[in-house]
């Protein structure tokens, strides 16, 4: 081998990067002679139309990634930031060389440079990840699209078209333009596009020899940073034309990455950041794009599923804050046939559930001197429906600890006890019952799941929505249907939860409340916090200066 014809676009840019690579490529190989060869993209042609609009997969790289197949030339080069994340199947890139400063800079017109960016009207940029950027900076400012190579747009800019305009650093230092910026951007301010400042070398798959090469001139910093870049944006969807920004940098033994995911729904940009060991960089980018991604969804939550069987008037306030309800109940009670014997040879009759109490008071006649006991306000609410009241009720909604309170008050010790319970409940309530008291069961109520699958239901789920389950046969019956789950969860208590946890799922939260107010309200406390630390999270970021 002892001649490589070297694809590029036509830029001054374009064509001082490429010899950057040559002379490094030349260093260790100095017998290989370069030919350079000019080729035009569409985005060096569509020079009147605005960027984000005419933007797709390849704008600036596929004419010349299709001479490189047909084999008219031998590498490509390009800016990094300019390759889909898409390879081609055909193709390998290296990234190459030590990355330059991916940092964007201002630069002001020529006699104006005094100016502060505050004082600026209207900034040019053909960018929409460095618009949307720059008018969280400063909504006062103007920002309108510029097309053109480096020098195109800066002569623009000194005829008086724009008061600034925004470039990478990268770019002005590859030409010796250094002295035009008047304003470099933290990473926090602006954050840079995916591969920002580094070169890529792309050459045939099968072509051993010329990779060879590319690897002798490889940074390994570099290479480990973009690529993670590189992940974060494909997990995201993200391109050359999404808003969404990036930057991965190393310090001694560490490798940190800042990602930034622009919400459309809220127009908000989301934040997260990921610091590790460098031993334990692998797939960081994949791991920061997935816990942003997780936030959005989250953060985008209007619509709330309940899967109770009966009224949902609980959910109330979840209307009031504008957030969709849709009620799918996913199990149905049925009433269970019981010898209606006399049972007011009991001394107390123990109700655990509004369910128990229909299906049991609607068929038997309760004495005066039987006593009653509910397990939570909302049993004790519907017996006194009934015209009745509760002798003891238990604090909590939760059959464990009910046990443990009538222990304590000596209310049924040694005394003749019926529990009403459902036909799939438990026996924990009734073993331990049983310790201290001469307890019977009686199953008045059966829970049946659904049978067939919502179709309606199936649309609406979805990383944004919330499914609230009130109990573990609700969330049973909804797993034969509806997995792998696509839902954020809810529970209404500590039952439901460890249910839940013992299928492999968890829950976004467990109500501390166990009632449909108490889901509300814990639902509406941390969509709130959610907001909270979206707005602060930010601001709290150390980042890695370059």
């Amino acid at each position: 081998m002892n001649k490589l014809i070297v694809g590029t676009r036509s830029s001054n840019l374009a064509i001082t990067q490429s010899n950057i690579i040559i002379k490094k490529l030349k260093e260790v190989n100095p017998s290989i002679d370069f030919i350079i060869k000019k080729i035009q993209t569409k985005g060096d042609v569509l020079l009147d139309q605005d960027l984000n609009k005419v933007l797709d997969k390849g704008f600036f790289v596929s004419e010349i990634q299709n001479e490189l197949i047909k084999k008219s030339i031998d590498i490509a080069i390009h800016s990094l930031k300019d390759l889909p994340t898409e390879t081609h199947e055909n193709l390998v890139s290296f990234t190459v060389t030590k990355r330059e400063n991916p940092k964007d800079v201002l630069v002001i017109r020529k006699g104006s440079e005094n100016k502060q960016l505050s004082d600026l009207k209207i900034i040019g940029t053909s960018s929409i990840r460095r618009k949307k950027q720059i008018q969280f900076i400063s909504n006062k400012i103007l920002v309108k699209s510029i097309r053109g190579n480096v020098e195109t747009r800066i002569k623009k800019l000194d005829n008086g078209e724009y008061d600034g305009i925004i470039l990478a650093a990268a770019g002005l230092n590859r030409l010796g333009l250094n002295e035009r910026v008047s304003k470099s951007f933290k990473t926090s301010e602006i954050t840079p596009s995916a591969g920002q400042g580094a070169l890529a070398v792309e050459c045939r798959v099968n072509d051993k020899k010329t990779i060879s090469i590319l690897k002798k001139i490889q940074d390994k910093a570099t290479e480990i940073c973009v690529s993670e870049e590189r992940k974060f944006l494909k997990t995201i969807g993200g391109g050359c034309s999404s808003p969404d920004a990036v930057l991965c940098s190393t310090n001694n033994d560490k490798i940190e990455i800042n990602g930034k995911v622009y919400n459309k729904k809220t127009d908000e940009y989301v934040h997260g950041n990921i610091i590790e060991s460098f031993k334990k960089h692998k797939d960081i980018g994949i791991k920061l794009a997935e816990s942003i991604l997780s936030k959005i969804s989250k953060i985008n939550i209007n619509k709330i599923i309940l899967t109770n069987e009966g009224e949902t008037t609980g959910f109330n306030s979840l209307k009031e804050h504008r957030l969709e309800t849709y009620h799918f109940p996913m199990i149905e009670i049925k009433p269970v046939l019981f010898n209606n014997k006399d049972f007011n040879d009991f001394d107390y009759i123990i109700f655990t559930s509004k369910n128990g109490i229909k299906n049991f008071i609607d068929k038997v006649t309760i004495l005066d001197k039987t006593k009653l006991i509910c397990l939570g306000k909302k049993t004790e609410m519907k017996l006194n429906e009934y015209g009745y009241k509760s002798t003891f009720t238990a604090n909590r909604n939760y059959a464990k600890t009910m046990a443990n309170e009538l222990r304590k008050s000596n209310l049924i010790k040694e005394k003749k006890v019926l529990l009403v319970q459902g036909k799939i409940a438990k026996n924990d309530l009734f073993n331990s019952l049983n310790n201290f008291c001469k307890v019977t069961r009686l199953d008045v109520y059966n829970t049946l799941m659904k049978n067939k699958i919502n179709h309606d239901l199936e649309k609406l789920l979805n990383r944004e929505t919330i499914t609230v389950f009130s109990s573990p046969s609700s969330f049973d019956s909804f797993i034969q249907f509806y997995n792998p789950i696509k839902t954020n969860i809810i529970s209404i208590g500590n039952t439901t939860t460890e249910h839940i946890k013992s299928k492999g799922y968890a829950c976004m939260l467990t109500s501390k409340m166990q009632s449909f107010e108490g889901i509300s309200n814990s639902i509406l406390k941390h969509l709130n916090k959610l907001w909270i630390s979206l707005k602060q999270e930010w601001e709290d970021l150390d980042i890695i200066k370059f």
